[in-house]
């Protein structure tokens, strides 16, 4: 998968000819398009995205975007696409707009929870979709006030997952402060893994 180069201002030629290269030397590796314009700076329209995706080699696309009518836009024009939601905090939502799943950070703590969303809106069951959601959204919150990636790194190290729970540089550590929420946060993941 790529990211849109960012920084400098490309031109879509550009950008087209960026992925164009990755797919030229990855020596028939199937291509993922990673849109995520609130990082990248490169907001795609949907024009673009269909000339992405016709790349010969690009197999899907990583839409992390909250417009989720162009997430059922690009769906109907592409049924044959794998395409995936980015925003874990979206997750359900994404998946109704047609998102086949999603790539997320937060499903490395809580992956059956977005199993069980999945699960749900394949059943026709919006309102556990939503619940389940909500019980994510609730760690997101956490996550949003500890730090995403340091918080993710930590209740990893707290659940046993990784030994070491430090992220690369400039990234900060968790305040200590915290220490004992995702602790706790962590004993009640496993809990309900564990009940899964």
């Amino acid at each position: 998968s790529a990211v849109t180069p960012f920084y400098y201002p490309f031109s879509f030629e550009e950008h087209y000819a960026h992925y164009q290269a990755i797919i030229n030397e990855a020596d028939g590796l199937p291509m993922v398009v990673y849109n995520m314009p609130a990082l990248s700076g490169v907001k795609l329209s949907l024009d673009q995205i269909n000339t992405l995706v016709r790349l010969p080699g690009v197999q899907a696309l990583k839409q992390t975007s909250g417009d989720l009518f162009q997430m059922e836009q690009i769906r109907r024009q592409h049924p044959e696409l794998i395409l995936y939601n980015g925003y874990d905090e979206i997750f359900a939502s994404g998946v109704i707009a047609g998102a086949d799943g999603g790539i997320g950070s937060t499903y490395n703590i809580m992956g059956w929870r977005y199993k069980n969303i999945l699960s749900a809106i394949e059943k026709g069951d919006i309102q556990t979709a939503r619940q389940i959601q909500t019980e994510c959204n609730k760690v997101i919150d956490t996550l949003i006030k500890t730090g995403v990636l340091a918080g993710i790194k930590l209740l990893l190290h707290f659940m046993n997952v990784i030994n070491n729970p430090a992220c690369r540089k400039p990234f900060f550590p968790v305040n200590q402060k915290y220490l004992p929420e995702l602790q706790q946060l962590a004993q009640k993941l496993m809990a309900e893994k564990d009940n899964c």
